[in-house]
């Protein structure tokens, strides 16, 4: 009786497989003007949502992921139901190749690895739009493969809509370097130039170390005051900035200018000339009765790491955790090296707190 039982289903399983299409076949009998028009309403309707922010999981205008996006357009616009995550749009569309792509179709990439991890709705001319989680904008925005980002990350085109027969012509749904929503109101994209990638930072820490030249404890140096920009359209991305900071155990204001390099968002090295106001003395101890004078070097100046956490995102704006590792060069008053110990007591700090994040093309 069991095994007939498992035979049943095992048959069952079978003909499901065999006999339900994926959901791109549905539409199959859609006529070339159908699919046009459908294609036309769908990317219209996508418009409306340009500016909504990500929300991870979420499918309504208050916060959209990538495939909730997807979902949520086809289903208002078309009334058709797609599967809500990415894998299941991939899984179920029909994959094309780059020169048969029309406005309508789906663009997947690999942004993690090397699965499927993002979607957008290709609109004609090298752009599309979707729900960024990160990057120099966030949410519903209008991005190109021509950037380098998107076209190191581009994997395929999938159809789930049959081809509207328009040629090149569909290419004339997108027009110049900005979308229109259905309101008439003009909203600007992603790709705005060298200033659409370009990312401001702010961040303020508390700086320490735990050590003298004489012992080991903790303790507190300062504070640094930190504004920084970097070009974030390269997998290592160039950065200026200006720092201020108070050094108190050594009795100084620091000014570094600084040239960085940020590698994945997570980890950027920097170093440049500082500049100091006040007459710096070397950290001490209880034990030490006087402190000992030192010279700040301008330049080699100051050499330095930072890791920062991923960002919790507020609309544009992203927040994270910043811990630095750096070292500033000081000398004797007779600009010769200091000791070993003074050296690492005066010039090798931490710091730690807090990144605000915010690209630039929001402030312009």
């Amino acid at each position: 009786m069991s095994k007939d039982f498992f035979k049943i289903v095992l048959c069952l399983i079978c003909c499901w497989t065999l006999c339900v299409p994926s959901f791109c076949q549905v539409f199959d009998s859609m006529s070339a003007k159908e699919a046009g028009e459908a294609r036309s309403k769908m990317i219209a309707y996508s418009k409306e949502f340009i500016g909504v922010p990500y929300v991870y999981g979420g499918d309504t205008k208050s916060g959209m992921d990538c495939s909730g996006f997807i979902f949520t357009v086809v289903n208002d616009s078309l009334g058709i139901k797609l599967p809500r995550s990415t894998s299941g749009l991939y899984a179920g569309v029909r994959i094309i190749d780059d020169k048969e792509r029309e406005p309508g179709d789906l663009v997947f990439f690999k942004t993690v690895g090397s699965k499927i991890s993002h979607v957008g709705l290709y609109l004609g001319r090298d752009q599309f739009i979707h729900a960024a989680s990160d990057g120099p904008n966030t949410g519903v925005i209008v991005s190109s493969l021509k950037e380098s980002y998107w076209g190191r990350t581009y994997a395929c085109t999938g159809r789930f809509l049959p081809a509207s027969g328009s040629g090149t012509s569909g290419e004339q749904l997108v027009q110049g370097e900005s979308s229109v929503t259905g309101s008439g109101t003009e909203v600007a994209t992603s790709d705005k130039g060298f200033f659409g990638k370009v990312i401001l930072e702010g961040s303020l820490t508390g700086d320490w170390n735990f050590f003298t030249p004489e012992s080991f404890y903790l303790i507190s140096r300062g504070f640094t005051l930190d504004l920084h920009a970097r070009y974030a359209d390269f997998t290592l991305q160039p950065g200026f900035g200006m720092s201020l900071g108070y050094d108190q155990s050594m009795g100084i204001f620091k000014i570094p200018l600084l040239f960085s390099l940020t590698i994945s968002d997570y980890v950027r090295v920097y170093g440049g000339p500082v500049f100091s106001i006040g007459s710096a003395v070397i950290p001490n101890s209880q034990k030490a009765p006087s402190p000992e004078p030192v010279k700040a070097s301008v330049f080699p100046g100051v050499l330095g790491v930072a890791f920062q956490t991923p960002q919790l995102k507020t609309g544009v704006v992203g927040l994270s955790l910043v811990q630095d590792i750096r070292y500033s060069v000081y000398n004797n008053m007779e600009g010769g090296a200091l000791s070993f110990l003074n050296s690492l007591a005066s010039g090798l700090v931490f710091s730690t707190g807090i990144r605000v994040t915010l690209p630039l093309s929001r402030v312009l």
